[in-house]
């Protein structure tokens, strides 16, 4: 069993953001699957398929995001980080954070000003005539999720937690007890 060092409730958090991204790739990858075969073997092409794959495999991706973050597995450019000494690699980690933060933030808040339109337009995906604001939904709640990771790195600087090393385990990664 894995325990998490800051709590249950991150633990749980962080068991969702798997869950979540995990069971949108693999859905989506299984359609995939699911439409060749239906289309090659049986000759009968499924129309909405696609479409469907598409979203699940994109919601994926988009929830993985924090997943990424928690783990300290997106890309990072450390060439000059690296070689500034330590208060100015600390200074210069927390204002990437809270930029990254305030954009992540500022995603989702227009992105949530798009699903409004959506909702009050009505419009429709073009094959399955899904409403497109389930299709969008996922964006503000990615980036809200996103934004709240590098929030909590933020905190994490500002009470004099480790700098952005690449080698370090993430700050709430889970460890095996």
């Amino acid at each position: 069993m894995q325990e998490d060092r800051r709590g249950p409730w991150t633990a749980r958090y962080a068991a969702f953001e798997d869950i979540a991204s995990g069971l949108c790739l693999a859905a989506g990858m299984t359609l995939i699957l699911y439409g060749v075969v239906m289309r090659y073997v049986f000759s009968t092409p499924l129309y909405w398929v696609d479409e469907i794959s598409t979203y699940l495999t994109v919601w994926g991706a988009l929830l993985g995001w924090s997943v990424a973050e928690r783990d300290r597995r997106h890309i990072r450019v450390t060439l000059l980080f690296d070689r500034l000494p330590p208060p100015v690699r600390r200074a210069t980690a927390l204002v990437a954070s809270l930029v990254s933060a305030g954009f992540c933030f500022f995603l989702a808040y227009m992105a949530w000003v798009l699903e409004t339109r959506y909702v009050t337009s009505g419009q429709r995906t073009l094959n399955t005539q899904s409403p497109l604001w389930i299709v969008y939904s996922v964006v503000p709640l990615a980036a809200l999720m996103l934004g709240g990771r590098y929030a909590a790195e933020s905190l994490d600087l500002l009470r004099g937690g480790a700098t952005q090393d690449p080698d370090a385990p993430a700050p709430d990664a889970a460890v095996s007890s």
